[in-house]
């Protein structure tokens, strides 16, 4: 079965911040109080949660800070602990965005010796061996996250991501091989070797893979704007079990958001009832438009159920569907009638 990298990565972050936190309240952890914080820091840190527009223009960090202080009032108003306790979990659960690299720290030793301070004085605890497990707990938390990324880097294989022309802030996405071949099969046999068939499938694996990681690296820079569009293979529609198990490498909230598959138009109108289930599990559907695909009123404005509309501007389709929005309509800009086109 695949790894789900974006959860394991989640994994690794929620056990962690469990570990820190019990290690500075000791018998005044709360098991409760930390995972409804955790739970709210993965929806904002990880998601870009926000629960009303006015943290919308905050910052990452500040609009973490917001919704853990909003968590901690809640937790004192349901009685869940006392609210010192409450009070003080939310105040070193703050260090977390050093941890988990939000805030740029110059030296990490630093900020685990304001941490040994703080807890001495509003925990009054100073055992002489914290100091150095702290330490050792944030060092094995960085190097598990390091050593899991790394897991999925190759030399063999690399993404080639490319912005379209009229669109901001969305890229295409392909699979590039630096595999040295025999002269004696040519680049055109080797190309299509490489997308057709079952080898077509079979890099989907890494290529998505190494996506995730690509998005991950975004998320930790706060980047949330990037869209990605991936390659699929329509065959797997038919191949129930394959499918869930590339699909299981991307199949996450913070990983659906950012990403599109693209089908073409053909292959939707023959696997409608397996395209509408990927889309019901959250996956976005980024559509390009053939020969199949019929110009009318219907079809058009069913085109807005795609995260993305693609066609190219050299086809038929394309003067067919300006042509359309000259005739029934006084605006000319098509761009304007289908959502997220992109020409290409």
């Amino acid at each position: 079965m695949t790894t789900n990298v974006m959860e394991e990565y989640l994994n690794i972050t929620k056990e962690y911040i469990i570990k820190y936190m019990k290690l500075v309240m000791q018998n005044k952890y709360n098991k409760e109080v930390c995972e409804r914080m955790i739970s709210k820091y993965i929806e904002t840190r990880y998601n870009n949660y926000y629960e009303d527009e006015i943290e919308k223009s905050m910052s990452v960090r500040k609009r973490i800070m917001e919704e853990i202080k909003q968590t901690a009032e809640r937790l004192i108003e349901n009685n869940i602990d006392k609210k010192e306790n409450v009070d003080n979990m939310c105040i070193f659960f703050y260090y977390i965005l050093y941890f988990d690299n939000l805030i740029s720290a110059k030296d990490i030793i630093s900020e685990v010796y304001n941490i040994h301070k703080l807890r001495k004085k509003l925990l009054n605890k100073d055992e002489q061996d914290f100091f150095e497990k702290l330490k050792e707990t944030i060092f094995n938390w960085q190097k598990d996250i390091k050593n899991l990324l790394e897991r999925y880097e190759t030399k063999e294989f690399e993404l080639k991501i490319s912005a379209y022309k009229n669109i901001k802030n969305v890229y295409r996405v392909n699979l590039n091989y630096n595999i040295r071949f025999s002269q004696i099969y040519s680049t055109l046999a080797i190309n299509k070797a490489f997308n057709t068939g079952i080898i077509n499938e079979d890099k989907l694996y890494i290529e998505y893979y190494l996506i995730v990681v690509k998005i991950i690296k975004d998320i930790i820079k706060q980047d949330f704007k990037k869209q990605y569009i991936l390659e699929f293979a329509s065959s797997l529609l038919e191949k129930e079990k394959k499918i869930k198990s590339i699909i299981n490498i991307i199949n996450n909230e913070a990983i659906q958001e950012k990403i599109s598959l693209k089908i073409k138009y053909n292959d939707f109108s023959k696997n409608k009832q397996q395209i509408y289930d990927l889309m019901r599990s959250g996956f976005k559907i980024a559509v390009i438009l053939d020969k199949s695909f019929e110009v009318n009123y219907e079809n058009i404005e069913k085109l807005n159920m795609f995260s993305y509309v693609l066609v190219n501007k050299e086809s038929e389709e394309y003067e067919k569907i300006v042509n359309y929005f000259k005739n029934n309509t006084e605006s000319t800009d098509n761009k304007e009638k289908i959502k997220n086109l992109i020409e290409i």
